[in-house]
């Protein structure tokens, strides 16, 4: 047998015969392009449609609620004139559905009181379009931005993807469309970063010690740990996901079989806190449960959540773990 590659053979494989940005299949590409001629040909019945008559809001989702049910590429233009991406649209409804099951929302409508048993994709969205006419129009209540409780769940910068105006091709509006979407990917990278700087910031404000990094016997980088890494009390994880993957899984055991599992043979007295939030977690229950298995205390980034958070924190603490110039305080 040959010798196996060396490790600058296979290093200049990759560089040399690197393909860069290689198209699909033709059977895809042929495909994808009629996808967006049928979109683009939508987009212009859609113009014509609201060009021909004044639009009250009711009107609007009147007759948006029709297209979506009706026009072949209905709802993909609709999302396009949003910007909003169809893994979205599919947390949104997953997030809807969830939270009428537990309460939290209200709706006459027949189809979200159906049990949630899985996420509904595009088929089963517009499947139901076709014969669910509540389901049509909450949707296109949902898309110009009617329905509150979808609002408030948004972040500031997603809100303004649900606005009425988009779908009146008023030119500001298709501007601002253009502009977020070009901006979306750095904008999700960013809130990447944020769950775990914004428990880093709250306690900065309450004047806790705080480190992250890996710690003797754990294996893996933790995201903050108090008071430092030699005399650790409090272990914290962050898990904001908002697209549901099978990794998430995979996720859900490292904390419960390596972390929570390595905290409690090695450090024994320490606290292991998770936070886990998302509209992804919603969709992948089990793991969910497994967090929750894993962690001594589960938080939300919900802001009766961080201020729970800020109490078990105060209960734990003592005051050589607060920084030196707020002892005096304590």
């Amino acid at each position: 047998m040959a010798p196996l590659p060396s490790l600058e053979e296979k290093l200049r494989i990759i560089r040399e015969k690197n393909t860069f940005f290689k198209g699909a299949t033709p059977e895809d590409e042929e495909k994808y392009q009629r996808w967006v001629e049928g979109i683009v040909d939508a987009l212009k019945k859609w113009k014509e449609i609201v060009q021909q008559e004044e639009f009250d809001e009711a009107d609007l989702v009147e007759t948006l609620a029709d297209f979506i049910s009706n026009e072949e590429y209905g709802l993909d233009a609709a999302l396009t004139l949003c910007g909003l991406s169809y893994e979205k649209l599919y947390r949104i409804i997953t997030f809807l559905r969830d939270a009428y099951s537990k309460g939290l929302y209200q709706s006459d409508s027949e189809w979200i009181g159906e049990e949630v048993t899985s996420e509904w994709k595009m088929s089963d969205i517009e499947a139901r379009l076709g014969r669910d006419r509540e389901f049509a129009l909450d949707l296109a209540k949902i898309l110009t931005g009617n329905d509150s409780f979808v609002l408030q769940a948004l972040s500031p910068f997603e809100r303004k993807y649900l606005k009425p105006e988009k779908f009146l091709f008023i030119e500001d509006e298709i501007f601002d469309c253009l502009a977020r979407y070009s901006l979306h990917g750095s904008y999700s990278a960013a809130k990447g970063a944020a769950p775990e700087q914004i428990i880093k910031s709250i306690l900065d404000q309450m004047g806790v010690q705080h480190t992250s990094g890996k710690v003797e016997a754990i294996g893996r980088r933790i995201d903050v740990i108090i008071p430092s890494k030699e005399r650790p009390k409090v272990f914290i994880e962050c898990s904001f996901v908002e697209t549901t993957s099978s990794g998430m899984g995979d996720k859900a055991k490292t904390e419960r079989d390596t972390v929570a599992r390595g905290i409690k043979q090695h450090y024994p007295g320490a606290v292991f806190i998770l936070f886990v939030d998302g509209a992804g977690w919603l969709v992948r229950e089990e793991a969910m449960r497994i967090m929750c298995e894993a962690a001594d205390y589960v938080f939300t980034f919900h802001l009766e959540q961080l201020e729970e958070f800020k109490k078990v924190i105060t209960e734990i603490l003592s005051p050589e773990d607060y920084r030196p110039s707020l002892k005096r305080f304590l």
